[in-house]
């Protein structure tokens, strides 16, 4: 092994600690978001408070090609049903953290996880 190989897998095996410590900080450090945001076509069409212990409700929300059957299940958001072809957006499972994005490309829905702001 050169010395130019060693300097290489160094850098290799940085990189890959600092991502590690990166998801691990994201997922432990930074709690679940209290905001999502639900946007049609590039216009907000809903907002929907995360709050844990609420219980489940549904409720649609009509993109360009179709519905789509939303669920806020306490602090967490996913999409249960779409009128798309691939269902892509189902399969991005709950989101709750901020940051954290669900699409649906068809549809041209994008649901969006923040933190809540609060006065």
């Amino acid at each position: 092994m050169t010395p130019l190989d060693k300097k290489i897998l160094l850098f290799v095996i940085a990189v890959a600690l600092l991502m590690g410590a990166w998801v691990a900080y994201r997922h432990f450090a930074v709690g679940p978001g209290g905001l999502a945001i639900i946007e049609v076509n590039n216009r907000e069409v809903q907002r929907v408070q995360l709050r844990p212990g609420e219980t489940a409700r549904r409720f649609t929300v009509r993109g360009t090609r179709g519905e789509l059957l939303i669920e806020v299940d306490g602090e967490s958001i996913r999409v249960v049903e779409a009128d798309c072809p691939d269902k892509v957006c189902i399969g991005m499972g709950r989101k709750s953290r901020p940051g954290e994005v669900i699409v649906c490309l068809p549809n041209r829905v994008v649901i969006r996880v923040e933190e809540s702001v609060r006065d």
